[in-house]
């Protein structure tokens, strides 16, 4: 009998500076999509004030990086 071994899915984190550059927005542009929910809320913690999306997630709104 075979065992299936399930390798963590890669599923980096990017903060609103990778998004920014990636998009080639500006942290304003990103805070009204947030508003107007074209882009979900940040959904992981990485310090007390820096907070960041999985690709997941992004991926789930339609965003593609």
């Amino acid at each position: 009998m075979s065992e299936v071994i399930e390798k963590p899915v890669d599923d980096p984190i990017y903060t609103r500076a990778h998004i920014m550059e990636r998009l080639s927005v500006s942290r304003e542009t990103v805070r009204q999509w947030i508003k107007a929910k074209k882009l979900p809320p940040p959904d992981v913690a990485l310090s007390r004030k820096t907070t960041g999306w999985k690709r997941s997630t992004l991926e789930a709104a339609g965003v593609n990086l």
